[in-house]
């Protein structure tokens, strides 16, 4: 009898855990104003790190997927590096991921998994989370960079589209074909040589750019390459702007002793550069410049106008090439930014991100 009451009590108390298991899995994340929500998604070996900052009561979510490839997300907001806590967390809410292979990233570090196509697939965990937790609010990508590749390759993949709302590009990696890269760096210098002697800048120089280029129709070798990069100089050089972003003493604690994991290890290992190596070997000789003609979602497209390592005139073939409608889709050239506009021109970034995301 005795073992008869305590398989009894015991299956009882299975049950109740079991329950709440249940009812905890269900539980919603909360709608604020001001919301702060950190979570794992598990997923193929490994956990990504979640962060949800900002205004979800909007039930506009905004998913910031970082470039390098191999950068964190979690210590760019934790630190609140580009100041987004102020413009883009008070209207919306910001989601912060660190993936595969970086940052506060945890488990196996499987280096056979660090493809384009297993990061479509993390980030597509991660919405399906967001969608079962917040009730399926409005989904925004928003990709710099490398970024923007992941991000285009999700949107062309399965019926991915059709979970997201808008997409948003930073100065956006598409073309991963380098000779063609190459052209459109040409072109950009033709361009901006054209616009300097209209202003009586640097005569000589710019001059003697054009005459280069006229005989450079291709530009295929290294001596080549060095050649346009003594022209247009190194970042902060000759015309392009400066972009740096600065942390103070404060910013760095908060990353180091605030974190939910130990960042020095992460930020001493390889593992940025196994991560850039093995996802630049996976994306090389990729286009998809022509492709996009498949995404008819909203876009924004934001170029730096100084931008040398992916020009703005390729950036303006991507736009065009976008299947939205014409009225859907906006191309802004940031006139005093690079590569990163939201370091060098931040208001104005913001300004672009806040009015199109509360347009759709």
């Amino acid at each position: 009898m005795k073992n008869i009451i305590n398989r009894s009590t015991r299956l009882k108390y299975i049950l109740i855990i079991g329950l709440l298991m249940a009812l905890n899995a269900c539980e919603k994340f909360e709608f604020a104003l001001d919301a702060d929500t950190f979570f794992h998604v598990k997923i193929d070996g490994t956990e990504l790190p979640v962060w949800v900052k900002g205004n979800t009561a909007s039930s506009k979510f905004v998913i910031y997927i970082n470039g390098g490839p191999g950068l964190t997300s979690i210590d760019v907001a934790k630190a609140d590096m580009f100041n987004w806590s102020q413009g883009l967390e008070e209207n919306f809410a910001m989601v912060y991921y660190d993936q595969r292979g970086c940052g506060n990233a945890q488990g196996n570090f499987d280096e056979k998994l660090l493809t384009v196509s297993q990061f479509v697939k993390d980030l597509d965990a991660i919405i399906s989370v967001l969608n079962a937790k917040y009730e399926n609010p409005d989904i925004y990508l928003m990709g710099h960079s490398f970024g923007s590749f992941i991000g285009v390759n999700y949107l062309l993949s399965s019926n991915y589209q059709t979970k997201i709302r808008a997409w948003i590009s930073i100065d956006g990696a598409y073309n991963f074909d380098y000779d063609l890269s190459w052209q459109y760096r040409r072109t950009f210098l033709i361009n901006i040589a054209n616009e300097e002697i209209s202003k009586g800048n640097m005569l000589d120089h710019w001059t003697a750019a054009l005459d280069w280029t006229d005989v450079n129709q291709i530009i295929t070798t290294r001596e080549q390459k060095n050649k346009w990069r003594g022209f247009v100089g190194w970042p902060g050089g000759i015309i392009i702007p400066e972009e740096l972003s600065s942390l103070s003493t404060r910013q760095y604690l908060r990353i180091g002793f605030s974190s939910s994991y130990n960042p020095f290890p992460a930020y001493l290992s390889k593992n940025l550069d196994i991560v850039n190596d093995r996802l630049n070997e996976d994306a090389e000789g990729k286009n998809f410049i022509a492709e996009v003609s498949k995404v008819t979602i909203p876009c924004l497209l934001i170029w730096g106008k100084y931008d040398d390592l992916i020009v703005p005139e390729e950036g303006l073939d991507v736009f065009n090439n976008f299947g939205t409608s014409a009225n859907d889709k906006f191309y802004k050239i940031f006139p005093h930014s690079s590569h990163e506009p939201y370091i060098s021109d931040p208001d104005n970034f913001k300004k672009e991100i806040i009015e199109f995301v509360k347009k759709y």
